[in-house]
């Protein structure tokens, strides 16, 4: 009994310690490399140096997906090892990846000055200095909250003014309304800069996401629009406020799952 339960958790380590063949894949997908890449062909020396030991790129990935609840490679993990420069060449791992080059061996880097410190001078490139001066979220967490709260918020207070009929609630409820609606015009550029600068890429969670989110924002613009001639009493009105404040609960929503995962 004790040899089958010690084998057992010899397989379990072994497991989690050796990436999957479908763990592999989906660092392909996440980070979109070509299958004609070099680092595609090399399979397991991406993050190993001899199975099951990793390189430096390897051992942040590993630290990456434990601290995201270890739920694989999601693109919340390679969000957090893009701009790390995992083998101290100078080189990100994003743009290590992009050039084809071994993010977790110092020996191979791609061409050029490196895009995180100047190898003559120490100083911080551009990109860097961008990087470090706006977050590259672009604050789309922050500023996202304004649009959902007060839409839903102003929804809410719709729907029981309209039932109790006390036209303060709803005057209430209209400047909400308005004022989520107009935060969309700043939530989403900076939603847009966010999944260009984070590499998620238009497909995916990303997509979904970017769909919803587009279809929300002009949902709200309609409903306003309709809502500024004044009171409405319309059912196909509520229907369609009852429907927007759908759509901006599930923009949140698989934006919450990009970010945190499943």
């Amino acid at each position: 009994m004790r040899v089958i339960a010690a084998t057992a958790l010899l397989l379990l380590g072994v497991a989690h310690v050796w990436a999957t063949p479908e763990e592999m894949d989906r660092l392909h997908k996440v980070v979109e490399m070509k299958a004609t890449s070099k680092l595609f062909k090399a399979e397991c020396m991406t993050c190993h140096t001899d199975v099951p030991s990793h390189n430096p790129f390897g051992k942040d990935v590993a630290g990456a997906i434990k601290s995201k609840g270890g739920k694989g490679f999601t693109p919340a993990v390679w969000n957090s090892l893009a701009k790390l420069d995992s083998d101290q060449d100078g080189w990100s791992n994003a743009a290590e990846i992009k050039a084809d080059t071994y993010p977790g061996n110092k020996n191979d880097f791609p061409a050029g000055s490196p895009d995180l410190v100047k190898a003559d001078s120490g100083a911080v490139s551009e990109t860097a200095l961008v990087d470090q001066l706006v977050p590259k979220h672009s604050f789309h967490p922050v500023i996202i909250h304004f649009p959902i709260a007060l839409f839903l918020f102003g929804t809410g207070l719709e729907i029981l003014g309209w039932r109790k009929r006390d036209t303060g609630m709803r005057r209430a409820g209209w400047w909400a309304l308005l004022f989520g609606t107009l935060a969309t015009a700043v939530a989403v550029p900076t939603g847009i800069a966010a999944l260009i600068r984070n590499g998620y890429g238009w497909q995916g969670p990303a997509l979904i996401h970017a769909i919803t989110a587009i279809s929300a924002t002009i949902l709200m613009i309609l409903t306003t629009l309709w809502r500024r001639k004044g009171e409405l009493e319309s059912k196909t009105y509520f229907a369609l406020l009852v429907l927007t404040a759908l759509a901006v609960g599930a923009a949140g929503h698989f934006g919450g799952q990009l970010v945190y995962g499943n």
